[in-house]
C-alpha cells in the first residue's frame, strides 16, 4: 500500500470521527433538559396547614343578674382580679326598698299567725268541751294553716329581695385579666335570665388555644393530641407548639347552596407555651402533624405526575412488602402515578424510564414512595413542564442545573 493511499484512509477516518462526534453533540443538543435528585431515605411530617385566631381556654363574660345604673367600676381593663373581688356596684335604692317592704310583711305575716294560732287553741279547748260545733274549731284551724302559709310566703319574698339586693355588687367569679370592658359608669345594666348584657369579659391568659378552621378533606386525617406548630402573626420568626384537645363533630358552612360552598372544622389546639405578648384574637396559622414516618424513601413532590398505565416499567423497591405491590387490575383507561427515572442509554448518554409508583404520606416536599423505586436512583425533578407533558418512556435527557435567579444581573442583557 502506498502512502498515499494510507494518508487517505487516515482522513476518511478522521472525517468520520468528527462527523460523529458533532452528530452526537447534535443529538445531545437536541435532548431534553432536566434536573434530578436522588431518592433518599429519612423522616417525612404529613402536616395539615389552617389558620384562625388565639383564644383564652376559659373565659367568663360577666352580666348583671338585675338591671340597675352602673354607680361605680372596680376595675379597668387590662387589671388582673381575684374570684370573688369587687368589679361593680349597681344602684340598689330599688332593691333596698324591697327588702325593706318584704321585712314588713314578713313582719305582718307573723302577726297574723300568732292570732290565728291563738284563735285555734281557744276553739280547740272550747270544742273539747262541747261549747262549740267542730265547723267553728275546723274554721279556726283553716285560719291558722293560711296565716302559715302568708309566713312562708312572705319569707320566700325576703329571701328574693334579698337576693336580687346583693346582686347591685358584682364581684368577680373566676381570677383571671379583664380583656374587655363594655359598660362605663353612669350606664344602665340591662339584667335579664334570657339575653345577657354583658359588662366586662374576664380571661385567664396564662392558658391559650388556637381555634383554627379545618377543611372537611383534612380534618379526618386530624386526631386528639396530635403535635402542632403554630405561627402567630403578631410575632414573626417564632414558632410555638401545642396539642389537639377538641376536634368539632358539626361543620360550619360557607357560601351554602352556592358553587362556592366551603365546609369546615372548628379544631382546638392548646398552646404549650404562652408568652406575655399573645392576646386574643391574634392571628395564627398552625400545622398540626398527623403522621410522621422515619426512614422512609422519598422523592420531591414534583416528580410524581399522573399518566396512563400502558407500558409502564414496575420495580419495586427491595424494602417494599407484599402489601405495598403495585395493583395489576387497575383498569387501562384510568391514571397512575409515575416518576421518570434517569438511566444510562446504550449510546452512553442518558435517558428516562418511565415507572409506575405507589405514595405514602406527603411532607412539606417531598411524597412518600411505598413501591416503585430504590434509594439512590435519579429522578427527575424539573421542570414541570417536562414531567407533566413532554416525557415519555425511553426519552432521551440531558442533566442540567436548576436555574436560579440572580438578582444582580436583572435587566441586564
Amino acid at each position: 500500500m502506498t502512502r498515499k493511499k494510507i494518508f487517505i484512509i487516515i482522513g476518511v477516518v478522521v472525517v468520520i470521527a468528527v462527523l460523529a462526534v458533532v452528530a452526537l453533540k447534535k443529538d445531545n443538543q437536541d435532548n431534553l433538559e432536566v434536573q434530578v435528585e436522588k431518592v433518599t431515605r429519612g423522616t417525612i411530617v404529613h402536616k395539615v396547614t389552617a389558620s384562625g385566631r388565639v383564644q383564652p381556654i376559659v373565659e367568663v363574660k360577666v352580666s348583671a343578674d338585675v338591671a340597675g345604673r352602673i354607680m361605680r367600676l372596680g376595675v379597668a381593663e387590662g387589671d388582673y382580679v381575684k374570684k370573688g373581688q369587687f368589679l361593680a356596684q349597681l344602684d340598689s335604692t330599688r332593691y333596698a326598698a324591697e327588702v325593706e317592704r318584704a321585712k314588713q310583711a314578713m313582719t305582718s305575716a307573723e302577726a297574723s299567725l300568732k292570732l290565728a294560732k291563738l284563735e285555734r287553741d281557744q276553739q280547740y279547748e272550747l270544742f273539747q268541751k262541747k261549747l262549740v260545733s267542730e265547723l267553728i274549731y275546723q274554721s279556726a284551724e283553716s285560719r291558722y294553716q293560711q296565716a302559715l302559709s302568708a309566713v312562708e310566703q312572705a319569707r320566700a319574698a325576703l329571701t328574693q329581695a334579698q337576693d336580687n339586693f346583693s346582686k347591685t355588687i358584682i364581684r368577680a367569679p373566676m381570677s383571671g385579666t379583664v380583656t374587655r370592658l363594655n359598660k362605663e359608669e353612669g350606664e344602665i345594666a340591662m339584667g335579664s335570665t334570657f339575653q345577657a348584657d354583658i359588662i366586662m369579659t374576664l380571661a385567664d391568659l396564662s392558658s391559650m388555644e388556637c381555634l383554627i378552621e379545618v377543611n372537611e378533606n383534612d380534618v379526618v386525617a386530624v386526631s386528639l393530641k396530635d403535635t402542632a406548630e403554630i405561627e402567630i402573626d403578631a410575632l414573626p420568626d417564632t414558632t410555638f407548639y401545642g396539642i389537639v384537645t377538641e376536634i368539632a363533630h358539626s361543620a360550619n358552612l360557607l357560601n351554602t347552596g352556592s358553587m362556592d360552598q366551603v365546609t369546615n372544622f372548628q379544631v382546638k389546639v392548646r398552646m404549650l407555651g404562652v408568652p406575655l405578648q399573645i392576646r386574643p384574637g391574634m392571628s395564627a396559622a398552625v400545622d398540626v402533624r398527623t403522621d410522621i414516618k422515619e426512614n422512609a424513601l422519598s422523592v420531591p413532590i414534583q416528580s410524581v405526575t399522573m399518566r396512563k398505565p400502558q407500558k409502564l416499567e414496575e420495580k419495586p423497591s427491595p424494602e417494599a412488602q407484599p402489601s405495598d405491590s403495585l395493583d395489576q387490575d387497575q383498569e387501562e383507561s384510568e391514571p397512575v402515578e409515575v416518576i421518570f427515572v434517569v438511566v444510562d442509554d446504550e449510546m452512553g448518554g442518558k435517558k428516562v424510564e418511565k415507572r409506575a409508583v405507589k405514595t405514602g404520606i406527603t411532607g412539606e416536599k417531598e411524597f412518600e414512595i411505598l413501591a416503585g423505586i430504590s434509594e439512590g436512583e435519579q429522578v427527575v425533578s424539573g421542570p414541570y413542564t417536562a414531567i407533566s407533558r413532554e416525557l415519555d418512556n425511553d426519552t432521551p435527557v440531558k442533566i442540567t442545573q436548576r436555574k436560579r435567579f440572580n438578582p444582580n444581573q436583572a435587566g441586564k442583557k
